[in-house]
């Protein structure tokens, strides 16, 4: 599996993290030699991997949720799944690394969430999204839970123009929120349901 986010100061730059990962039926092996987090400068034709750079966890890391910053030219945050692993983020576009926190409310599951998002317009506001939705404003240092109307979160659009204006995906459906996620809309007004995969 990917998680790929493109560097909206410069669509050229692009950051993708690798996941190994094994499911069977019997067991979820997350985690190895084969995952890691790249960039990219050219548009994806050459990669350079930053999972060894310093500042990141050492061993083998699992999933890596990944999420540049469009308010801070070369921000980026890490949430890696490894034996140190916690949210890490970078100033200089990956060449160093800080520890921020090993929360493990925001990683929980890491092989099934481990999703970020950035703020458009805030460089220190963050959410991270799992059983929960949470919400940084401090750069990622301290989390704050969101109340939202169904668990199992997995996926945030944010206004580019008016950042208090959001979409969420979660296992209830699809919500909206006006107001920053203070408030969302209910999920009872639309016939909607989680698919895992369509063939």
């Amino acid at each position: 599996a990917v998680d790929l986010s493109m560097d909206p100061h410069n669509p050229r730059v692009l950051y993708a993290a690798i996941w190994q990962a094994r499911r069977t039926f019997w067991e979820m092996s997350s985690g190895g030699p084969d995952s890691g987090l790249y960039k990219s400068v050219d548009g994806g034709d050459t990669w350079t991997e930053l999972t060894e750079n310093s500042g990141m966890p050492d061993g083998a890391k699992g999933r890596i949720g990944v999420a540049v910053s469009p308010a801070k030219s070369g921000r980026v945050w890490a949430l890696i799944e490894a034996k140190d692993g916690g949210l890490f983020r970078s100033d200089d576009s990956g060449a160093t690394w800080e520890k921020l926190t090993d929360n493990p409310a925001i990683g929980g599951r890491a092989w099934y969430y481990s999703h970020i998002f950035a703020d458009p317009q805030d460089s220190e506001t963050l959410w991270a999204l799992c059983w929960q939705a949470w919400k940084s404003t401090d750069g990622g240092r301290t989390f704050e839970e969101v109340t939202m109307p169904h668990a199992d979160n997995h996926d945030l659009w944010i206004d580019p123009l008016n950042p208090r204006r959001m979409i969420e995906g979660n296992d209830g459906g699809a919500c909206v929120s006006f107001n920053g996620g203070d408030t969302w809309s209910t999920i009872y007004n639309q016939p909607t349901a989680e698919f895992y995969h369509v063939a």
